[in-house]
């Protein structure tokens, strides 16, 4: 096929749905629309009724929002759509791709399906490893190896709820490893008996130290033995609730980064807003500085366009 002029980018996630119109040249948006009708609330519509099949289903519900883009470009259109659309409570189940695969993506498993005479779909898979499995989080990657070294090793973070660290060789993202950072942080702080000694609060200089705290501890693997001081913190008045919120995460992000103490080449932070911050302090505090890099915010909202792009040129 020839890659078409613009083409619909369709980002679904287990909680969240967000389509765009991009421009494939520029990758320009020329028009978004977002929702919270993620696949979990999808298919739990999709299992109470007997009436359509699952692609029908949610292919009518995407067909739905996309008129919310106002497309005016006549002829086919092509959506490209990754993240949890492949899952097993996705519009259409795909099997996960082997590690390792290349910068731009060909070994990843796709799903063609004509929608209508008017839409075309391109599912993409996850990939997964022995012990671990991912969705979404390789079309970030495929679309920041645009500014990773071709020719050399080294370590890709993306941190979120479900963190990742990618390690890459000569072109091909070779491994993975999944941390449940952001996950664990939304229990503890909500769920747990410690709910009642964190209060959130905007990041400030100022709570600097009790995160470097938090993270020495979890870099040092004491975390374990240091959650319960956050309830004592509070009891004694030793340190805010505001502190006690970034000690937590430093606890956290110590835990997850521990690891990385020996790890040999460089590390390639992918991570915006306060995220950036907290994980740049958190690297910082062991490694030498030639041994991080951090991506542009423009390199980071760009990766998944860019990411679902070079896909979308796989079918050329």
């Amino acid at each position: 096929m020839s890659i078409p002029k613009q083409f619909i980018s369709c980002d679904w996630g287990t909680s969240n749905f967000r389509v765009r119109l991009i421009d494939t040249e520029t990758l320009e948006i020329i028009s978004e629309h977002k929702t919270e009708v993620g696949v979990k609330k999808l298919f739990t519509d999709f299992s109470n009724q007997k009436e359509i099949n699952r692609n029908q289903f949610f292919g009518s519900y995407l067909l739905e929002q996309i008129k919310k883009l106002n497309i005016e470009a006549k002829g086919k259109k092509t959506i490209i759509a990754s993240g949890m659309i492949s899952s097993s409570i996705g519009m259409h189940e795909l099997p996960y791709a082997e590690m390792p695969f290349g910068f731009q993506g060909k070994e990843l498993i796709s799903k063609h399906i004509d929608l209508n005479e008017e839409f075309e779909i391109y599912i993409i898979s996850g990939t997964k490893t022995v012990a671990d499995v991912m969705r979404g989080e390789e079309i970030q990657a495929i679309g920041l190896s645009s500014v990773l070294p071709q020719n050399q090793s080294g370590l890709l973070v993306l941190p979120g709820t479900h963190s990742k660290h990618i390690t890459f060789n000569n072109g091909v993202f070779e491994n993975f490893t999944t941390f449940m950072t952001g996950e664990l942080f939304d229990i503890i702080s909500k769920e747990s008996i410690l709910s009642n000694s964190v209060t959130h609060a905007s990041w400030n200089s100022l709570l600097k130290t009790p995160f470097l705290e938090g993270v020495a501890k979890g870099v040092a693997n004491q975390q374990m033995a240091s959650f319960f001081s956050i309830r004592a913190n509070s009891l004694f008045e030793t340190k805010s609730n505001e502190e006690n919120f970034y000690f937590l995460s430093g606890l956290l992000i110590g835990g997850e980064i521990s690891s990385l103490k020996n790890f040999d080449g460089v590390i390639y932070l992918s991570a915006s807003g306060v995220l950036n911050e907290l994980y740049r302090l958190a690297l910082n505090s062991f490694l030498p500085k030639e041994k991080l890099v951090c991506f542009e915010e423009s390199h980071i909202e760009k990766a998944l366009l860019i990411g679902q792009k070079a896909i979308l040129k796989t079918y050329e």
